[in-house]
């Protein structure tokens, strides 16, 4: 009986480390094929697609810190991704200046402007990207990440991962604990920061984590859209030529949607505290 057991529990750790090597490789394979349909103009999706399975490779390349291979490879993955955020970032200046346009009719200048600036900056992007030698890094990935885990028990990548998600734990904990409503935005902009790790952390390794840390996952990702919105609007107000001044009923209904972005995060933060 003990013997059939140990054969199960082998079974089953090889298989744990089968379907995360797979998972792994899936998930290089979708950035890759991104990468090819970023040359297609038409597909739209194709940079969000790209940007989304960087940041899934990276998390779980961070279950190995000490890989320095590994870490080579998530470095390079880091730049095509800060590449990709660029991108991101202009894209959401661009949407939040056409919504305070198409509501005040003022300012269509600087719609004008950002428009401008994101076609150029997607003019150079996959030229960056390819600099980046992005392909050749995405081709080799899987194979490191398999030789990591291939002979790995399920118990030793359970430990590590939860491990690293209780020192994030800590770091968020941390960063929230004396938080309020009157608290620079700088400091809700590192909180922030420590719950997208957080949250990345726990989807990424959601099958081996315990279930009060999976519990927090959806409150964390609800707190994560607050402090995004908050974060964009700061980005918005800062990133301007001294020259151009935003117009005033902008600046209005910017410090509006700031303080309901604030209330919003403040209110969902003290509900994940509740459930801590």
């Amino acid at each position: 009986m003990s013997k059939k057991k140990n054969k199960k529990s082998v079974s089953s750790n090889r298989s744990f480390a089968r379907e995360l090597s797979t998972h792994f490789a899936v998930l290089a394979s979708k950035a890759s094929q991104a990468l090819v349909r970023m040359n297609d103009d038409g597909d739209s999706e194709a940079l969000h697609d790209l940007r989304v399975n960087l940041r899934s490779l990276r998390v779980l390349q961070g279950l190995y810190p000490r890989c320095h291979i590994m870490q080579e490879q998530k470095k390079q993955l880091g730049i095509a991704a800060a590449l990709t955020g660029q991108d991101r970032d202009r894209e959401v200046r661009l949407a939040l200046a056409e919504s305070l346009y198409a509501k005040t009719g003022c300012g269509a200048e600087i719609v004008s402007l950002l428009a401008d600036n994101l076609q150029v900056l997607r003019q150079h992007l996959l030229p960056d990207l390819h600099a980046t030698a992005l392909a050749e890094t995405l081709s080799q990935v899987s194979l490191v990440w398999d030789r990591k885990t291939r002979h790995k028990r399920k118990s030793v990548l359970q430990s590590a991962a939860r491990q690293k998600s209780r020192q994030l734990e800590k770091r968020f904990l941390k960063a929230a604990a004396d938080l309020k409503l009157s608290s620079p935005i700088a400091d809700w902009h590192s909180l922030r920061l420590q719950v997208k790790q957080l949250r990345y952390w726990g989807q990424g390794f959601a099958a081996v984590l315990t279930k009060r840390q999976n519990s927090r996952l959806l409150v964390l990702t609800e707190l994560q859209q607050s402090l995004g919105l908050l974060h964009d609007i700061a980005l918005f107000e800062e990133q301007w030529p001294q020259e151009l001044t935003l117009p005033k009923q902008w600046q209005k209904r910017l410090k509006k949607r700031q303080q309901y972005a604030l209330n919003d995060a403040a209110s969902v933060l003290r509900q994940l505290k509740k459930i801590w």
